[in-house]
């Protein structure tokens, strides 16, 4: 199963980084995702679609407060739409289609992270953020 969501990850971002405008010059390198929930409650079958392509990357669940997050191979991410969709309180929820940002400081010269944030009943957003990478010990 956690191979599997790895592989649609995967998918996901060369997908997603296939075509569509630039966002930055020179352009991002995505090589991770972190879905985070925020509100009081659980949410579940969180998905992150890519229309253009249909190509999607999903999580079954997650406690509130907490997240799922992955690895995967650096793309390049060039514009494309995505639309996130996920259920909460018996309900299914969309954000629409809107294209990821980076913030105006991002070191392109850093690999990014798409970060999904689910803050409320019926509000989620996305954005590329610089990847944290952890040291070792």
């Amino acid at each position: 199963m956690s191979r599997l969501f790895c592989e649609i990850l995967g998918i996901l971002a060369l997908a997603a980084c296939a075509t569509g405008s630039d966002v930055h010059d020179p352009p991002i390198q995505i090589s991770g995702m972190v879905i985070e929930n925020q509100t009081q409650m659980f949410v579940s079958a969180v998905r992150l679609l890519v229309p253009v392509t249909g190509s999607f990357v999903s999580c079954g669940n997650i406690a509130p407060g907490s997240m799922c997050s992955t690895t995967f191979p650096e793309s390049v991410y060039s514009g494309n739409p995505v639309e996130i969709t996920w259920s909460q309180g018996g309900q299914i929820h969309s954000t629409g289609q809107f294209v990821l940002q980076a913030p105006a400081d991002f070191d392109e010269r850093k690999n990014g992270v798409v970060r999904v944030v689910i803050s409320g009943i019926e509000s989620a957003g996305a954005s590329i953020v610089e990847r944290i990478v952890e040291r070792q010990e």
